[in-house]
């Protein structure tokens, strides 16, 4: 039953999109204006800069593997040696005051070890938090480039508006489900963003 509500609900906002659509499109050609559509995610992704950024992101990202790998070696290092030294200094073999010694040295590697498994986690939010807000801002330029070439674009060619055809409803299906070649301006935005990168 529940499931029926739903489905009738997304069913509502597909029909809703769908006359928006419509709407839009009808009173743009009541007034005369002109419309094109573009695939933004096509265009960001064949852009020459999204796979530079693309690049270097990973090589940072990389790069934050390396340092964090070395970082728990060493403390996989830390804990064999507490273990040792906890093993010593329950041997009976040994002395009363090299079992001491073993057991005061098993518990500065505790300390040690609890300040490395601190120091990583510190380490690992640090980098992840940077890689995340380097990528934003690299996105949001892009995306600011691409933004400035579409408008420009439809400025010289006499569009009034230009939409963009990639995105899906809430439920998958398309928003734009035709375009006609003729109003798709997705080759010559790439082209325009792409000149000159060769």
């Amino acid at each position: 039953m529940e499931k029926e509500a739903m489905m009738r609900t997304q069913n509502r906002q597909i029909w809703l999109v769908g006359m928006l659509m419509v709407g839009i499109v009808s009173a743009a050609q009541a007034a005369g204006l002109s419309l094109a559509f573009v695939d933004m995610d096509r265009v960001f992704s064949e852009y020459y800069r999204t796979k530079l950024a693309d690049a270097q992101l990973k090589e940072q990202a990389d790069k934050f593997t390396e340092e964090r790998d070395r970082l728990v070696q060493k403390l996989k290092d830390l804990r064999e040696e507490f273990n040792r030294a906890r093993t010593a200094a329950q041997d009976t073999s040994l002395s009363a005051e090299a079992r001491k010694a073993k057991q005061d040295e098993a518990e500065k590697l505790l300390v040690q070890i609890r300040e490395e498994e601190s120091n990583l986690r510190e380490f690992e939010q640090t980098r992840q938090k940077q890689l995340t807000d380097q990528g934003r801002r690299m996105r949001n330029r892009i995306v600011d480039q691409i933004r400035e070439a579409v408008e420009e674009y439809a400025r010289t060619q006499g569009f009034s508006a230009v939409l963009d055809y990639s995105g899906d409803s809430m439920n998958g299906v398309p928003v734009v489900l035709y375009v006609d070649r003729s109003v798709d301006i997705t080759d010559e935005v790439i082209e325009i963003l792409n000149k000159g990168s060769e």
